[in-house]
């Protein structure tokens, strides 16, 4: 019962930390629709390339908690 309120209420994005319902979890973790797009299109020269990386780089250390 507990675990549906928390699903209709959303999750955290890794990436962004708001609120969402819908994206894709990697290591238990939410990452939004929206983030996810935008990890995927971003060049590896644009400016956000890094900032994406070190979010994404807490996935790599909440598999080693």
């Amino acid at each position: 019962m507990e675990n549906a309120i928390q699903h209709n209420a959303g999750e955290c994005c890794l990436v962004c930390e708001e609120t969402s319902l819908v994206g894709i979890h990697i290591c238990g973790r939410l990452i939004c629709h929206d983030c996810e797009r935008k990890v995927v299109e971003t060049d590896t020269s644009h400016e956000n390339y890094q900032y994406y990386l070190e979010k994404l780089r807490k996935l790599r250390l909440s598999r080693l908690a």
